[in-house]
């Protein structure tokens, strides 16, 4: 095959830019390409019916530096190539079989005016054009780089295509590597971008003779009969593709143990909803294999067939007899349709919303089946104890998981809700309504631009689809995830303890609340209510004061009260300065200083959390230095006793205590100090 390197010209990309330019470092490259390629070859099968199949095969073998040497050879330098692939290299194949193919025109002399550039320009030779359609999965046209990224920068393309007069196939192969690298394989190319393809001019093999001769050095099938499709095929597979594994006790999970196990759950991972499943509404099903393995949605892993079932579930009002929910007994399901205030739509509703609620025993982890956890399977991460974070996922009608969001932070997708305290996992699913409006605006011609609500998601996904951003000046999706925050958190808080206390809390200012040093400690403003002198007085960092309006009502004697400051923060928790002002109510009683968990229903102290079944306590009051109480005895357990033999003339004391963070529930939590009166025999006044 003949090489045509692409020479430099003004405004060209080079292969370090392309090789960058999905700027996603976070997702593990696997999981990149297994979104891409899934993506693309639904893409070309979108034309089919909703009950049919589109198939996709991974296929990982061996294969040595001579076959690509003797099939693109020119333009390369082959001592390099052998210097850095000395031995069998692994390849990686992926077809999309049923599918409509790299069809268009083989070049751009091809191209009338009017007429479409069709698959194999935009996928081959092109970068930053996409499909037109909402459904589709691109929207930057940029996703493709990351093909290059797999291996040496090689890249073989072939395809089967219907035409008028039968089928024709097409093969063509191209590179993209950084151009500065030292030992890069094109020692000429002043750009890194090349391409091998027919000898008259820069475009495809159409030769059957030629080609299945190239197929035949790859071990590559040519589609045979009706067959139509494309193959894209990555040799010299790097082996650094599966992600680190970080756990404490070094025992990784089975799908981290080859290419063929990770492609496996990532497939399931990005594509769970349309997976071996006939009922997908948005097109064709996927049918995929990993080294001729089928994966069946009975066979997925829990979480991603209780994903499979709430999709299954917003999209009909039938309940399928695979429905893994009603096999394992889960009653506790809901859905809403989400319809944000008027201006953010102008027909219709956004979409629905469903989510469940199940035990451990519910999602297998338990003897004999021991799955794996939800946030281990989604996120790669385990949750030893409970509570356990929300997981929750939204997609386009192509039925891809745009991300998996685990956050408990107020705005994220499920309104802050932080987990349950009885131990269960909340998954939920948000559908969009493709078909619904938005509200009626001109565009920059002065007229309507009637896009719908599938088309301004596409449009504000990011060209490596793993999120939804408002485009400048709309709050489409915010109110959509707000909405939909709401229910979440509705949903998944339980009951109140008692008729004061609230666990079922959204438990938190995250830890990052506490690595914060400008935000504050304690009552944040929230409640607005003054201190009660026979109640505890919980304060803030470097705020002061005594009992308000009904305190004094009661009381002219100034209640005890407790200033913190020097605030550090600690691997395992925070060292805080404290500043006691004794008061005049009851000086002969001693002061008790205590830490308890902050909540929206009030703070929640050691004893409500232990009856209300939430588990071990998670902080613990230390000993630490204490400037004015030197050599005086202190009780440091939960709380830290001061006895009024300490203040010798003085109502002020200064210490300094350390809130240990004593389990894992405690770094997602938001401590608070506070100071109470106790009587001699050291009881709550």
């Amino acid at each position: 095959m003949k090489y045509y390197d692409l020479p430099l010209r003004p405004m060209q990309e080079s292969g370090a830019f392309l090789l960058r330019a999905i700027q996603n470092e976070e997702m593990p490259r696997l999981d990149l390409l297994v979104r891409e390629s899934v993506q693309n070859g639904l893409d070309a099968g979108s034309s089919g019916k909703a009950g049919s199949a589109v198939q996709i095969d991974f296929i990982l073998r061996e294969h040595s530096a001579h076959a690509i040497a003797s099939n693109f050879g020119e333009g390369l330098n082959l001592a390099n190539l052998h210097d850095r692939y000395p031995g069998a290299s692994k390849l990686l194949e992926i077809r999309d079989c049923f599918t409509e193919g790299l069809t268009g025109p083989l070049d751009f002399d091809s191209i009338k005016s009017g007429s479409t550039h069709g698959n194999l320009l935009k996928l081959v030779f092109e970068i930053g054009r996409t499909r037109g359609d909402d459904g589709a999965g691109g929207s930057w046209g940029l996703g493709k780089t990351c093909y290059f990224r797999m291996g040496a920068g090689i890249v073989v393309y072939y395809s089967r295509i219907r035409t008028e007069s039968g089928y024709e196939e097409r093969l063509v192969s191209s590179i993209v590597e950084d151009e500065t690298r030292p030992d890069r394989l094109q020692s000429d190319s002043r750009t890194g971008i090349a391409w091998w393809g027919a000898q008259e001019k820069l475009r495809p093999l159409t030769d059957s003779a030629e080609i299945h001769e190239v197929l035949g050095h790859l071990d590559i099938q040519p589609f045979r009969g009706d067959q139509t499709g494309t193959s894209i095929t990555i040799p010299f597979l790097k082996d650094d593709l599966i992600p680190e594994f970080e756990q404490e006790d070094g025992v990784s999970p089975w799908w981290y143990h080859s290419y063929e196990s990770y492609i496996q759950v990532a497939l399931q991972r990005w594509f769970c909803v349309r997976l071996d499943n006939p009922y997908f509404v948005g097109g064709p099903w996927l049918a995929a294999t990993v080294n001729g393995k089928a994966i069946k949605s009975g066979q997925m892993l829990p979480v991603f067939r209780v994903t499979q079932s709430l999709y299954n579930r917003a999209m009909s009002d039938e309940t399928r007899s695979t429905d893994y929910l009603n096999l394992n007994g889960v009653q506790d399901v809901r859905s809403k349709v989400i319809s944000p205030r008027n201006e953010t739509l102008r027909t219709g509703s956004a979409g629905v919303v469903v989510a469940a609620m199940l035990t451990s025993d519910q999602l297998g982890m338990k003897a004999p089946h021991n799955k794996q956890s939800p946030s281990l399977c989604v996120f790669g991460y385990e949750e030893n104890t409970a509570p356990h974070r929300p997981i929750v996922t939204f997609m386009r009608k192509p039925g891809m998981s745009i991300c998996w969001d685990d956050s408990i932070e107020s705005r994220g997708w499920a309104g802050g809700f932080a987990g349950s305290a009885d131990g269960r996992y909340m998954i939920a699913l948000f559908v969009p309504k493709a078909e619904t409006g938005q509200p009626d605006a001109e565009n920059d011609t002065g007229s309507s631009s009637g896009q719908s609500l599938e088309g301004y998601l596409r449009s504000c996904e990011r060209a490596d689809h793993s999120a939804w951003v408002d485009i400048s000046g709309k709050r489409i999706i915010l109110n959509i995830r707000n909405t939909c925050g709401r229910f979440l958190r509705d949903f998944g808080l339980p009951a109140s303890a008692n008729s004061t206390v609230k666990p079922s809390m959204r438990m938190a200012r995250n830890l990052a609340d506490l690595v914060l040093p400008g935000r504050g400690f304690g009552l944040d403003g929230r409640g607005g209510k003054a201190g009660n002198p026979s109640k505890p007085h919980h304060t803030g960092t470097g705020t002061g004061g005594g009992g308000g309006g009904a305190a004094r009502a009661r009381s002219s004697n100034p209640s005890p009260t407790l200033d913190l400051h020097d605030i550090n923060h600690l691997a395992d928790g925070l060292c805080v300065g404290w500043t006691l002002r004794w008061g005049a109510e009851d000086p002969e009683s001693s002061r008790e200083i205590y830490v308890e968990v902050d909540s929206e229903g009030g703070p929640i102290s050691a004893a409500v959390w232990t009856d209300s079944g939430l588990g071990p306590f998670p902080y613990r009051l230390i000993n630490s230095t204490d400037p004015t109480l030197t050599g005086r005895t202190c009780s440091y357990t939960d709380t830290l006793l001061i006895r009024s033999a300490f203040l010798e003339g003085s109502d002020t004391l200064t210490g300094e205590v350390m809130i240990k963070v004593v389990s894992s529930s405690g770094r997602s939590l938001r401590p608070i100090l506070g100071v109470r009166l106790v009587d001699s025999s050291g009881g709550e006044q």
